[in-house]
């Protein structure tokens, strides 16, 4: 009878061998590709979206483009352009209210059979955020800020995981949460806005048991994203405000702020 040591001894013997070092003259997209495959990304013309959807391109995935305008309105949209054209990569923008329903199943009825490839992926960034003091905080954009965070998240998830299993493809997505879903803010009143990311954690981990173990369900990875502070056009009116600029910085690791 083999011992549980001699198991484990046995295990490691049959594991791939691999260099302990990287080789670091091969580019990323060498080692990450993405061809053959649809990913799609809500609030794609945010800092994040349009970042993501750069490095999803250059790894050779398609890219659906999901956000609130007719057209896309960020100032690097043209590089994201130049990027698809650059690794012949299909990208595609169309306008998107993440919390309407309705317009959910429109979009995925209506523009990825137009797509080469299968879904395969999502990255939910859409969101929103907004400071203020509890005490005074409107009840109306807790509310709106609960439904584009949160069921917003859920609707394109649910819309996804339904093209994911009708096609049998097996797909990963990742939803953009928030490390103030995990810690508290001190000095700045972001209480909503926190509440919200929590709650996009935790729609994560249980995704991620629902989807990971359905019989009758292809494999659907959930993972979530959560940023600290990143300067961008979104956060330099909230840094204008007096005493913003040191709490934020003091949440940055190794103090890389500026």
């Amino acid at each position: 009878m083999s011992s549980i040591s001699d198991g484990n001894v046995h295990a490691v013997e049959h594991r791939e061998k691999k260099p302990s070092q990287g080789d670091p003259s091969r580019p990323v997209s060498e080692l990450f590709r993405l061809d053959n495959r649809t990913i799609l990304i809500t609030g794609a013309t945010g800092f994040l979206g349009t970042t993501l959807a750069i490095a999803i391109l250059e790894s050779g995935g398609d890219v659906i483009c999901l956000d609130l305008a007719a057209k896309p309105v960020a100032s690097n949209w043209s590089d994201v352009e130049s990027a698809a054209q650059r690794h012949d990569a299909q990208l595609s923008y169309h306008p998107l209210d993440v919390t309407d329903e309705a317009s959910v199943a429109e979009t995925f009825a209506t523009f990825l059979p137009r797509m080469r490839y299968p879904l395969k992926g999502l990255v939910a960034c859409a969101g929103l955020s907004r400071n203020g003091p509890a005490t005074d905080f409107p009840a109306s954009v807790f509310r709106r800020m609960l439904d584009i965070n949160v069921t917003g998240t859920f609707l394109i998830a649910q819309a996804a995981a339904r093209e994911m299993a009708k096609s049998n493809t097996t797909g990963s997505m990742v939803f953009v949460a928030s490390m103030s879903g995990y810690v508290s803010n001190k000095g700045v009143d972001t209480a909503g806005y926190n509440a919200s990311k929590a709650a996009v954690q935790q729609l994560t981990r249980s995704l991620a048991a629902e989807w990971g173990s359905r019989v009758g369900m292809p494999l659907i990875r959930v993972n979530s994203l959560s940023p600290g502070y990143i300067r961008t056009a979104a956060t330099a009116e909230a840094l204008q405000k007096p005493g913003m600029e040191i709490p934020c910085a003091g949440f940055v690791h190794a103090r890389r702020w500026k």
